[in-house]
């Protein structure tokens, strides 16, 4: 709405919002006041009054509004499907409101349930310690803070002269867990995600591996690069902030987004640069993407699914990923295309209802999501 007062949006938002107009003036449906309803009526009036284009039908679902103050700290949700339109609101301030758990049903992830791997193989179960050391290698402490952060410590005395690797890994039904490497740098992984990294950076270059999706906030160092592997790709930086989203059970390009500074991305086929704001969707080439809405990249990290031109299959891949359920298909579905965000604090019942709204069915089997033909 923001964007639209501001004459910012696609033709395709524009779109959107005078569609969710029309409806709301049919039906009367208005939630505001009369001021801030006068307000958004002389907006989108002055703009699409000469405009008689028939708009596709419109269903306004009240399930999780919440109050707010005004419609201007409110923020829109769009889920756009073949046939339908939904709008939702969500008050940043407040809290999603979550429903009493069903019998059958998956409630969103209560905790972290993040494992370390150390060099010498111990694993630390991270949902069950406290704020306290972990574990102490050479002269690198592994300390878990108060925040529940992760974080490497290295004090003064022998160096540690050969590379030690430990293993982060945030499993599916986890929630975001996050980590301050030895050199100052932090990492955000997502469920499902797994980092390698050194306990100490030994020589002149930084290396990790990553596997799933992570944000990265880079120490500056200009005598050590940082280095990000995942198979075939190399994402080299020397201090700035990224997000990669490299799921190995996902079949569409990676993709590789730039929030400030500049990194190098290579492959087999070539080299590319990005800027801030650019993303880069690598497979076999590298292509590059400007303008790119880096808070709608980084919805995961802020407590949102983020669905851009997303298949069915996209979106209840990281459903799957999220709630820790095997999705099966009992049939076959017609194609659709979702966009928007939606809160991940909902239990999976109640994020189905949404999506079910789109004509799409489900069965919730244990820890199993039955897709059901059309």
């Amino acid at each position: 709405m923001q964007r639209y007062q501001a004459g910012s949006c696609t033709p395709a938002e524009s779109e959107l919002v005078e569609n969710w107009y029309r409806q709301l003036a049919e039906t009367n449906d208005w939630d505001w006041g009369e001021g801030e309803k006068d307000i958004m009526q002389h907006i989108i009036e002055a703009r699409i009054l000469e405009q008689t284009n028939d708009s596709p039908t419109v269903i306004r679902t009240r399930p999780y509004l919440l109050s707010r103050a005004t419609w201007w700290a409110a923020a829109s949700v769009f889920f756009i499907g073949t046939f339908s339109y939904f709008f939702f609101f969500k008050d940043s301030s407040k809290p999603a409101q979550i429903a009493k758990v069903l019998r059958n049903d998956v409630p969103a992830p209560q905790s972290n349930r993040a494992m370390i791997t150390l060099a010498n193989g111990q694993k630390i179960y991270l949902d069950s310690v406290g704020n306290e050391a972990l574990a102490t290698q050479g002269n690198v402490k592994v300390v878990k803070l108060k925040g529940g952060e992760i974080a490497y410590q290295q004090s003064a005395g022998d160096e540690i002269s050969a590379l030690q690797y430990n293993t982060l890994s945030n499993p599916r039904g986890s929630n975001v867990i996050n980590m301050f490497l030895a050199d100052g740098s932090k990492i955000w992984l997502n469920a499902g995600t797994t980092v390698t990294y050194p306990v100490a950076f030994v020589g002149n270059e930084r290396i990790v591996s990553v596997t799933g999706e992570a944000y990265f906030e880079v120490a500056h160092d200009a005598s050590k690069p940082f280095i990000v592997n995942y198979k075939f790709m190399r994402v080299e930086v020397l201090g700035t902030h990224f997000n990669i989203n490299a799921f190995e059970d996902d079949d569409q390009d990676i993709k590789v987004t730039l929030l400030e500074g500049s990194v190098h991305i290579n492959n087999e086929i070539g080299t590319r640069v990005l800027k801030p704001g650019q993303q880069a969707l690598v497979y076999k080439e590298i292509r590059v993407m400007s303008d790119v809405d880096v808070s709608f990249v980084m919805a995961w990290k802020e407590g949102y699914f983020q669905f851009n031109n997303a298949s069915l299959q996209s979106v209840l891949k990281q459903v799957s990923r999220w709630y820790d359920v095997d999705v099966v298909y009992e049939g076959s579905n017609q194609p659709r295309q979702f966009v928007g965000e939606m809160q991940k604090n909902l239990n999976l019942s109640e994020m189905l209802k949404i999506l079910e709204k789109n004509k799409v069915h489900f069965r919730i089997e244990g820890k199993k999501l039955v897709v059901l033909p059309d």
